[in-house]
């Protein structure tokens, strides 16, 4: 009782705290506005009503629909590619001495070139963006699954051994509660990763996508529709996370304690 008690003091501590942290970037993005021109800085007024604009427009619905389909089809196909791949590598050693060269090229390359690369073999539009976005979200699944399965307790996988533990329920009760956390920490920023990367794709190499209409307000010097853009980034990356990851985390733990 005293622990959950614990829990959700530290919980609402947490937001407390995390909803100061945006009053206070608010007040300093609006001070910064006053300093500035319009041109340079939208303020926060601004910016919302420019957001109001874009929402009331059909093209917006377009744009942001086709860059969270490019999203959603990259985090899945790099966390899949990170996760197999991952598994295997922590398994087997020889697997991941293979692997080394690619994932440092992955980790090394700036994404800038690989989008170049990328639209100079598959031209522009969704191909060229979930190609790029997926071979670099890969390396952070990788790693960080690689990590869950080598902090896995030796002494906990003799003892499942000696109790004759099926393959099923080796994987059920002892990898993948071993795995879950560091992947579902990767996961988390793989979201925000993965919103920088497909909208740079897009800036560069698409005629449609947020990234597209990044490069329209910047061509029309339509700063708050700029600033209006990078909102729904943030909410976008914000939603993935807070809709579909935290969820899913809470519901392993709520499984990992009935197992």
């Amino acid at each position: 009782m005293f622990l959950q008690t614990n829990g959700v003091r530290v919980m609402t501590s947490r937001k407390i705290w995390g909803c100061i942290g945006v009053v206070i970037l608010i007040i300093v993005w609006w001070l910064f506005s006053l300093l500035f021109s319009d041109l340079v800085i939208a303020s926060p007024l601004q910016t919302g009503v420019g957001l109001l604009r874009l929402l009331n427009e059909n093209e917006f619905w377009g744009h942001f629909g086709i860059t969270l389909y490019r999203f959603v089809v990259s985090l899945f196909l790099g966390a899949l590619m990170g996760l197999v791949l991952g598994i295997w590598a922590g398994f087997e050693e020889r697997v991941k001495w293979l692997l080394e060269p690619l994932n440092w090229i992955l980790m090394t390359l700036p994404p800038v070139v690989l989008v170049m690369v990328s639209m100079i073999w598959f031209g522009m539009g969704s191909l060229q963006t979930i190609f790029v976005t997926s071979l670099l979200i890969f390396p952070l699944i990788y790693a960080n699954t690689i990590a869950g399965i080598k902090a896995i307790d030796e002494g906990l996988i003799e003892m499942a051994q000696v109790y004759h533990a099926s393959h099923s329920q080796m994987i059920r009760q002892v990898y993948l509660p071993g795995v879950y956390g560091p992947l579902f920490a990767a996961m988390g920023l793989s979201a925000g990763m993965g919103i920088r990367i497909v909208v740079l794709a897009e800036v560069l190499g698409a005629s449609k996508g947020i990234g597209h209409a990044f490069s329209l307000a910047r061509a029309n010097i339509d700063t708050p529709a700029l600033f209006a853009w990078i909102l729904v980034c943030l909410f976008l990356g914000g939603g993935i996370n807070g809709l579909l990851f935290a969820p899913l985390k809470r519901h392993l733990q709520h499984w990992r304690e009935q197992e």
